[in-house]
């Protein structure tokens, strides 16, 4: 599949599965904001790593905390290991969020909500994403995000469950 078809068919599924939870919660400058969210599970859906590059800062990076609530190091991962490793990968990704709540700034703006994650179609685990970002005169970039990682406990998704 070449990139715009990919990316396409991404944007299409995660719009699917996002957009009715967010339609009329959030302003026009929000929605921009969120579409870069979007964008982002939608690139990793479908291991678009072009698509990923031109939404994250270069110099950005990830730190997942815990698994099952354990109390460990974060797990630091910069934007480029990350995009490297989802060109590597083959299982077929699904995360999901809802209930999204935007602060910003002019250039800045922060996004926190709870999700829950899929592989090949079966549960891996959810918690809860903060992504940092900024615009530019382009527009919108992650410049980071942390999120927490639990296997059980885990409220069940308003979404409900994933079609396989």
């Amino acid at each position: 599949m070449n990139h715009l078809a990919s990316t396409c068919t991404a944007l299409l599924f995660v719009s699917i599965a996002v957009l009715p939870l967010q339609a009329q919660q959030h302003t026009a400058a929000e929605q921009e904001v969120l579409s870069i969210i979007d964008r982002f599970f939608g690139y990793m859906a479908v291991r678009d790593t072009i698509g990923m590059a031109t939404i994250l800062e270069a110099k950005g990076s990830f730190a997942a905390v815990g698994i099952d609530g354990n109390v460990t190091v974060p797990r630091m991962t910069s934007h480029a290991h990350f995009i490297a490793g989802l060109k590597q990968g083959t299982e077929v990704l699904l995360e999901r969020y809802w209930d999204a709540e935007v602060r910003m700034d002019r250039s800045v703006a922060v996004v926190s909500c709870p999700y829950d994650f899929h592989k090949d179609g079966e549960f891996s685990h959810c918690g809860l994403d903060i992504f940092t970002l900024v615009k530019h005169p382009d527009g919108w970039r992650i410049a980071g995000a942390v999120f927490s990682m639990q296997r059980e406990g885990c409220p069940p998704s308003p979404l409900g469950p994933v079609k396989k």
